[in-house]
């Protein structure tokens, strides 16, 4: 018996050991070849690829840089579709990586709501609270990954704005820069909060706020999955006399203001699939300073705000992720409340607060998501549709238990407001629908610390 065994465990050793042996065989890397790239210049997509033509791998590598190079392109918000080849023979393997473009130029119409989000908007369906206009998007500008947005947009909010963002500017395509520039008119603007709710102070006769903008940025991306960036922004604001009768707090006591701004962020991204991730990791820093002391001495802050979040797999169609989030805010003397931030503002949220502003100099949260995977991801061909930037597409479908804390430290606008200065929680359940063009749709039933429940609608990605 003892023998047999002795047999069994020489033989599986001697597989084991073959088998991680032809994984370890070096190979070259011999022609790439580039298919479906019709609009896109080819060293946008090379760019992408963490391997090389004449390069010497191992075949296992080779493998997994196929797989990371897939989802470099797929993050790129190019394409529909990626898939990546290879044709080993003699110690050489070929590569095709072939592609399905998108569509490009989306001269959208808009027709959207002036709240902070569609749930406010929904609760009193103010159709006069709605804009109207257009936005002109070009995502793959002169097929250099280049994006180019003029929006023209009228009705309750009225607004004008030009976004030129240019990835490479040199040959090694490490270096980029994007431009901003626009003018705001707003005849209704929030002046406070109260109940944790926007108090809104609106005129008939001319503009509440009027705001003028413009920025300019040089990015670095010295690998696949770093990215830096620092802006400099100068701003224009006049607001009408009004609203310091209702809220002297709203500025530093004045009416216009004009002052620069200075920042810089840094991301490491390390996600499957960015529109909605189930595997990876993700971390962000940023930092701003507003008024640099040249135009307006008053208008002085300064903040850091940084962002880890992690997705894993669990067991099958099991998923789990978690997101931690802060901020901290440093002024002078105080906060006008045209500056303020907090939960409900720039990405800060915990679900079943999503009617309510808190408000806060110095903000954390922790976001958690167990997911399941009722449908994965289908791809589905439409025969009538002709083009395959619209035929060709794909669909999933996730449930969710979510479960969201945060807390919000305040020290301006917390007396009318009870939800500032405490420990907040939500709960709930929901349904993600995921597709192409980095669609996503999630409707979610949740239950928050005051025992409040509610339906809600997104369009991004929870964590």
């Amino acid at each position: 018996m003892g023998l047999k065994f002795h047999i069994i465990f020489t033989v599986l050793y001697l597989i084991g050991v073959q088998c991680v042996a032809q994984d370890n065989v070096i190979i070259e890397i011999g022609s790439i070849i580039v298919e479906g790239d019709k609009i896109t210049h080819k060293p946008i997509i090379m760019r992408e690829l963490e391997f090389a033509e004449g390069e010497l791998i191992s075949e296992k590598e080779l493998n997994e840089k196929i797989v990371r190079s897939r989802q470099n392109l797929l993050n790129r918000s190019l394409f529909n579709f990626v898939t990546i080849t290879k044709n080993c023979n003699n110690g050489v393997c070929n590569i095709v990586v072939s592609v399905i473009e998108r569509w490009y130029i989306w001269p959208v119409p808009l027709l959207e709501y002036a709240d902070r989000n569609i749930n406010i908007w929904w609760e009193n369906k103010d159709w006069s609270r709605i804009n109207f206009g257009v936005d002109l998007r070009v995502e793959n500008f002169r097929g250099r990954m280049e994006t180019l947005n003029i929006i023209i947009k009228g009705g309750y909010d009225q607004m004008y704005k030009l976004k030129w963002q240019i990835p490479y500017l040199t040959k090694n395509q490490i270096f980029g820069m994007g431009f901003e520039g626009g003018y705001q008119l707003n005849h209704e603007i929030a002046y406070a909060s109260e109940d944790n709710r926007y108090l809104y102070y609106k005129t008939e006769d001319g503009y509440a706020r009027k705001q003028g903008f413009a920025s300019a940025n040089l990015t670095f991306r010295p690998k696949f999955n770093f990215l830096h960036q620092i802006g400099l922004g100068f701003n224009h604001i006049n607001i009408a006399d009004s609203i310091l009768f209702y809220n002297p707090n709203y500025t530093y006591g004045e009416t216009e203001y004009n002052f620069f701004t200075i920042n810089y962020s840094y991301k490491h991204d390390f996600r499957d699939y960015k529109p909605y991730p189930l595997k990876g990791y993700y971390f962000d820093i940023q930092i701003l300073k507003i008024g640099l002391g040249i135009l307006s001495k008053e208008v002085n802050e300064f903040s850091f705000r940084v962002n880890i979040d992690h997705y894993f797999n669990i067991w099958k169609r099991i998923n789990f992720a978690y997101g931690l989030s802060g901020g901290v805010t440093f002024t002078d003397n105080f906060q006008p409340y045209f500056l303020a931030g907090g939960i409900g503002l720039y990405g800060f949220d915990v679900r079943g607060y999503e009617l309510y502003l808190i408000n806060g100099q110095n903000t954390g949260l922790l976001k958690t998501n167990l997911k399941f995977t009722l449908i994965p991801k289908t791809n589905v061909d439409i025969k009538w549709i002709k083009t395959e930037k619209f035929g060709k597409l794909f669909y999933a479908l996730f449930a969710n238990i979510f479960f969201d804390m945060g807390y919000s430290q305040d020290k301006y606008w917390y007396e009318n407001n009870p939800l500032n200065n405490q420990l907040l929680w939500g709960t709930g359940v929901g349904i993600d629908f995921v597709t192409y063009y980095d669609m996503v749709l999630r409707m979610e039933y949740t239950l928050n610390k005051q025992g409040r429940t509610g339906f809600y609608i997104s369009m991004v990605a929870p964590i």
